[in-house]
């Protein structure tokens, strides 16, 4: 007897239903799977981005696909398809999402993705040291300037030598260095601060960091619970921490000693040592403080936070220094005219200091930092969180739970159509946004009515690159003083140029180019650039 196709998948359909019937089991299994798959494509369907997608291949790079997307896209979400799939938000949405709690928006699970926190530790929650530097370290901004004019010179004595003819150095090595003794200053004091293995600690783990988080990703993720403790990358982030409380297990236990001091002082030689360590036991619970390791942690997470950010930051604002040498006399000559007009202090060996009053002046300094970040950012893309909460938003769309999602900062920040770039809101002489202009934000707050705006660690809706909201980056303002200060002494103290710029010319073709990865940015660490001691 012959049977026709529909016949056949009748017969098939009921002998699977006489089996499933003969067997509990496969009666109960098959029972659920009608009854789930439905539901699973309902919520699959439901949970889909129904949004436009960038088009990243027919762009040279993802910076300039987003440029294109936004101007496309203006009043809508649209997908990003990176490797950590991302949909950018108008800005009209801005005002909805920035103060959003945690459990609306997270800022830590986005952390936490990136760097296999899981394995690496990366993403720790530590309010403790959140509030330590929101509270403590910006109250007390202004008494840590003295220390770091003090060490700025310390550090390029070490790092550069007598220097006295030209000279080539690895620019992002010797500046990582810097930053690093300039931040020790404050976190740990000296002596600790200037020992060579508490400096490759805070340097290196950031760096190994980055290498963990690679090694855990090239493994499929069921076998990296298995693998994870074998990694020597993994062991050396572990390594650090141990290394790290052993190194201040001295200063805590001082601390500790002398609980309700803010400074302690070595009788030796006066330097202030554990100032923040006091600071940060006032936020830590009783049963964390006796442990060196725990403290470890924390300094860990600081330098993870602030070293290499400063570092690169400021690696970018020497090399756009080096590539337009016309705005080094104008910098120098602000400097020197603030020093006369509020007279200076002097450090213990004697050599000038600008007063704290005399930075907030340093107005062409700030703007030139705002505009080199404005184009080298850390990320093209800003305020980056995952939804912990189903999020509806103004134009009618809703981002699932687990979706990522960030604004266009550098669109907003090259846009003309921005108010702070329009040039019906800058005086003439402004060259339009797409082009550099170091004295730009000067030039705006030399305008009635802009005195206090525009400035380097101002954020707003259209200056997102320390973000915006509750969630700004709450170390800007330490950081800002750490690049002024190692500017301030390199522009007084120095000359420096493009590698072999023997013209001393510049050229912006001629500046070490930036790297790109997916919508960040990073300096070239191989490049160098050449050193000699000013003689003046």
């Amino acid at each position: 007897m012959e049977y026709t196709s529909l016949e056949h998948s009748i017969l098939r359909s009921t002998h699977s239903m006489r089996l499933a019937l003969e067997s509990p089991v496969v009666f109960t299994l098959s029972v659920l799977l009608v009854v789930i798959l439905p539901i699973g494509l309902f919520l699959l369907r439901r949970n889909r981005l129904n949004l436009p997608v960038a088009d990243l291949s027919s762009y040279e790079d993802n910076c300039s696909a987003l440029l294109a997307a936004t101007q496309k896209y203006p009043n809508t979400p649209f997908i990003l398809p990176l490797p950590q799939k991302c949909v950018i938000l108008p800005m009209s949405t801005l005002e909805e999402v920035r103060n959003l709690p945690e459990n609306k928006v997270s800022f830590l699970k986005v952390i936490r993705t990136i760097f296999a926190h899981k394995y690496t530790g990366i993403g720790d929650d530590n309010p403790e040291v959140l509030k330590t530097v929101k509270i403590d370290l910006t109250r007390h901004i202004a008494s840590t300037l003295d220390g770091l004019q003090e060490e700025i010179r310390y550090g390029f004595n070490k790092e550069l030598g007598q220097c006295e003819d030209w000279t080539s150095y690895n620019l992002y090595y010797k500046l990582s260095r810097i930053i690093a003794l300039l931040s020790g200053r404050v976190f740990v004091g000296r002596p600790l601060s200037r020992d060579e293995k508490w400096i490759e600690t805070t340097i290196n783990y950031t760096i190994d960091c980055e290498g963990a988080r690679r090694a855990i990703m090239k493994h499929p993720a069921w076998t990296q619970p298995f693998i994870a403790p074998f990694l020597p990358e993994i062991k050396r982030l572990k390594q650090y921490k141990i290394n790290g409380g052993k190194l201040l297990e001295p200063i805590l236990s001082a601390c500790l000693a002398k609980a309700g001091n803010e400074k302690l002082y070595s009788d030796a030689s006066g330097d202030e040592q554990g100032t923040f360590f006091s600071w940060l036991l006032n936020h830590v619970e009783d049963r964390s403080k006796v442990n060196p390791a725990n403290m470890a942690a924390h300094q860990m997470a600081l330098s993870f936070a602030a070293i290499h950010t400063t570092t690169q930051t400021t690696w970018h604002v020497i090399c756009d220094l080096a590539a337009r040498p016309q705005y080094i006399q104008p910098l120098r000559d602000e400097i020197q005219k603030v020093i006369e007009e509020d007279g200076h202090e002097k450090d213990s060996e004697g050599f000038l200091k600008l007063k704290k009053s005399s930075m907030p002046k340093l107005r062409k300094l700030d703007s030139f930092l705002k505009e080199s970040q404005r184009f080298s950012p850390l990320g093209f893309i800003t305020m980056m969180r995952v939804t912990t909460a189903p999020l509806t938003l103004s134009t009618g769309h809703t981002l699932p739970t687990g979706t990522r999602f960030a604004f266009p900062g550098y669109a907003v920040h090259t846009s003309e159509k921005s108010m702070t770039y329009s040039p019906s809101n800058n005086p003439s002489t402004t060259k339009p946004p797409h082009l550099f202009d170091g004295f730009r934000f000067s030039n705006l707050r030399g305008m009635a009515g802009n005195e206090n705006k525009h400035q380097f660690v101002t954020t707003s809706p259209e200056s997102l690159n320390f973000g915006h909201g509750n969630h700004a980056c709450p170390g800007r303002f330490f950081a800002s003083n750490e690049i002024k200060v190692v500017l301030i002494e390199l522009l007084r103290c120095w000359e420096f140029r493009l590698k072999g710029d023997v013209e001393g010319t510049g050229g912006e073709d001629k500046r070490p180019r930036n790297k790109e990865i997916d919508m960040g940015t990073v300096p070239d660490a191989a490049a160098e650039l050449e050193f000699r001691r000013r003689k003046v």
